[in-house]
């Protein structure tokens, strides 16, 4: 994957509001685009994204919306745009984990029509790697078998991730002073801002080993 001056980034950023807040509001998110600086995608958290029904404002303050399909162990999600239509279906793949459970596959990004565009996956292909690994430190959106995108940190420019004790020390002061982002083959963003944000709301909390 070419990461040159180019490329096209996300950044997600997590942030509290002021003023009125909806009912059991936890916090904010917002997508940018890391070269423009422009706030693409934004939406409040009130419990856990996976199983919420979210609103998402896009840069022209237009609504979309992200839907589980049922309030208990949902394990699909449909995204529509300001027209209502369906944008993206995200899948997670309940089957093949329960038939392997190494499933390199967190999600199956699927278009309107059912038709699948992206799988985001585990690029590690050592066994060993996923059963005794603390997590991939990126993961990969592959149309067919090509990398299009990957999920990567990235330093926020006034906290350089520097200091601390240790490599756990280290490892704790980076992941403070940085942020997720989406990092897409070439100069153009392969998805939406609101698809991304769902989809990375989604992504933490299903990878989230610590969550009970």
């Amino acid at each position: 994957m070419n990461m040159n001056a180019e490329r096209a980034v996300y950044r997600l950023r997590e942030f509290r509001r002021q003023g009125e807040l909806p009912k059991h509001y936890q916090c904010s998110y917002e997508v940018l685009d890391d070269n423009t600086r422009e706030v693409m995608a934004v939406c409040d958290l009130s419990g856990k994204a996976v199983f919420s029904s979210l609103e998402i404002l896009d840069q022209q303050q237009q609504r979309w919306q992200m839907r589980p399909n049922r309030k208990i162990m949902p394990s699909r999600w449909v995204v529509t745009d300001p027209a209502g239509v369906i944008h993206t279906r995200f899948d997670q793949k309940i089957l093949g984990k329960l038939k392997n459970p190494l499933y390199r596959v967190a999600l199956s990004l699927e278009d309107g029509a059912g038709n699948e565009i992206f799988r985001l996956v585990d690029p590690r292909s050592n066994i060993g790697d996923r059963i005794f690994g603390s997590g991939p430190g990126e993961w990969v959106l592959l149309r067919g078998d090509q990398p299009r995108a990957k999920l990567v940190r990235l330093p926020r420019p006034s906290e350089p991730g520097q200091g601390g004790k240790g490599f756990w020390g280290k490892l704790r002061k980076f992941l403070a002073s940085s942020d997720q982002g989406l990092i897409s083959v070439g100069s153009r963003h392969i998805l939406p801002a609101p698809v991304v944000l769902g989809m990375l709301l989604l992504f933490n909390e299903l990878t989230d080993s610590s969550a009970g």
